[in-house]
This record gives structure tokens, sequence and C-alpha cells, in this order.
């Protein structure tokens, strides 16, 4: 497994947000987890870039332990995707990319390193927008580009914190197949946080629903995404159909409604 989360467990203060969460992820798999809010999505995908310290657990990647890991190692085999970024200097595009490189740099970037800032912006096809201010672009333009830097970090998983959550329907498709083309054609390991239960079902190979903390169902997004599954966990009664050999969830009314 490329990535192992083994009981972990993590506390603000005395409040309980992850509880022995297990969760195995293989190499060129694209994960979502779901759940309601404060199930603890955002906070397992801190602890697994280590931008967050659990109490007890462990994860691994490739076989190593991130608690004995250097963050510049971490960096190198882990690209972030946060929920939304705004710069607080006036960076282009180009130099936003190229910050994905920081942990291959020793002095200064290298011609290296500016082709592979340059051929992430192509992969993602925002080549055009190389030399325009990164806050100056639209929402969805913007996730495109913090996407290409942590392509940049020729990282082999991507960590994706509701990487849709402020762009329209159309910028979230573009978002997602470009999620989906590069687990496929790159053998990159996909974890995002994803809200949208369709949206989950349509990209992802794997599903890990969270509530209260733990992991309560993981499998194929069929085998996670019941009925019965999202009435104990979203207390929402569903209908639950296939399009395009996926199940696509029609919700009906909240059970306390």
């Amino acid at each position: 497994m490329v990535v192992k989360v083994d009981h972990l467990e993590f506390n603000y203060a005395d409040i309980r947000i992850l509880n022995k969460v297990m969760l195995d992820v293989a190499s060129g798999e694209c994960i979502s987890i779901i759940g309601p809010n404060g199930a603890g999505k955002s906070t397992l995908v801190k602890c697994i870039i280590g931008l967050l310290s659990p109490q007890k657990g462990g994860i691994e990647i490739d076989g190593k332990n991130i608690a004995d890991m250097k963050r510049v190692e971490i960096a190198r085999k882990v690209g972030y995707v946060p929920q939304s970024q705004m710069s607080l200097f006036p960076l282009k595009v180009f130099d936003m990319v190229l910050l994905g490189r920081r942990p291959h740099l020793s002095w200064r970037s290298s011609e290296n390193d500016l082709n592979k800032a340059l051929d992430a912006l192509k992969v993602l096809r925002i080549e055009d927008l190389a030399m325009k201010n990164f806050n100056e672009i639209s929402g969805g333009q913007q996730q495109k580009v913090i996407i290409a830097r942590a392509l940049a970090q020729e990282t082999k998983i991507l960590l994706l914190d509701e990487p849709i959550s402020n762009l329209d329907i159309k910028h979230q498709l573009e978002v997602m197949e470009l999620i989906k083309k590069l687990s496929e054609k790159y053998r990159i390991t996909s974890i995002m946080v994803v809200h949208d239960l369709n949206i989950a079902a349509r990209y992802s190979d794997k599903i890990a629903m969270m509530d209260k903390g733990q992991i309560v169902a993981y499998g194929t997004p069929e085998q996670v995404l019941t009925k019965d599954n999202i009435l104990k966990v979203y207390d929402v009664e569903v209908e639950i159909g296939n399009v395009q050999e996926r199940p696509y969830i029609v919700p009906l009314k909240a059970r306390y409604a």
C-alpha cells in the first residue's frame, strides 16, 4: 500500500476528532473521503500530509512512517491541494507553480525546475495563464494552478481538501476529470475530501465514509453508497439509481424534518 493509516487518533484539547481510523490506499487509486460536517475528513487529510500530529496510531507512505520523515521528504512524496488559496504577494501563475519545486531546490531554480513547472502547466492546459497574476484569475483557474503546483513537485500522491467546493458545475467537472486523468495516466494516487456524493460516486475507485471521527464504510461506490449507510450517517432518506454504471443518489427528505 502506498498510504497506510493505522489506528489513528487525534484530539483537539480534550475533544476526540479521529478515533482509531484505518485506511489502506494502493498506488494509482482515486479515493474520496465523504461524511457530514465535523466527521473528521479534513483533519485526517492534514494528519496524512503531516500538518497535524496524531496522539496515537501511525501513517506510512511507501512503507515509511511519516513520524520518521523530514518535512522536505514528505513534500517530495505528497502534494497538497487546499480548499482555496490566495497569494499574499502578487505572484505570477508560473511562479506559483514553480513553488512546487521547492522540495527539490538547492539555492536557486535550475533549467530543469523551470521545465518541470512549464510541463505541469501544459498538462493542465493552462500555459496561457503563466504570466497572469494568480489573484486575478478565476477560482476554477486558481484551483488548476494549485494542482499544477502539486504536479510540479513530481509526487506520486495528491491530497485534496474539498478541491471543488467553491467552483461552479463546469469547473467542478473539469477539475474532477483532471484528477481522474492524473490517477489513470500517471499512476498518481489521489485522496480527496468531497461533499457531493454523486461526484464521489462518479470519479472514485473507492470511497471512505466517515462519521464521528471514524471510517464507517470503505469500498467501491456501490458498496458504500447504500440507502442504509446514507440514512445512518447523514440522516437523509434517498433513492439510488444507476447512471453510466455508477450509483446516482437522489435525496428525498431529512429523517427528522
